[in-house]
């Protein structure tokens, strides 16, 4: 798992990423923030999940519950769950997860691989309802 939390580590993972569009995500983001006068990591990390990140470890990384609901508990795979997340882009075989958890905008950017190794219960959440979710976000 690679968090990103500020300018440095943000151009450490644009340099290092291996996936053009990943490393093409990275950069837009870290425009944005910049034309919006927002430090990296002011608003949160952004978390690029690799394979055997278990999702315990994503969630503590990003300081939010993915199988669990903050306003009524309901859990993955209750059929009452639905995700924290304010909206989900698929493209390229990722999927960029935006959560926002403060009035200030405040919360976290997962970049997740929809393949083999990735923590199989991350993926059948993000499956089960990304593309109801699905956003044409910039």
């Amino acid at each position: 798992m690679q968090i990103i939390t500020d300018a440095q580590s943000m151009a450490r993972a644009i340099a290092t990423a291996l996936n053009p569009w990943l490393k093409h995500m990275l950069a837009l983001r870290s425009i944005q923030l910049l034309e919006a006068d927002i430090e990296i990591g002011e608003l949160g990390p952004f978390i690029i999940v690799e394979p055997g990140d278990g999702l315990a470890a994503v969630e503590t990384a990003a300081g939010i519950p993915i199988a669990t609901n903050l306003v009524d508990g309901a859990a993955w795979p209750d059929p009452d769950f639905v995700p924290n997340w304010e909206w989900v882009r698929s493209d390229h075989g990722w999927r960029e997860i935006v959560f926002v958890t403060s009035d200030a905008g405040g919360g976290a950017i997962l970049f997740v691989p929809d393949r083999e190794g990735i923590d199989p219960t991350l993926l059948a959440i993000i499956r089960a309802f990304a593309d109801r979710d699905t956003a044409e976000q910039p």
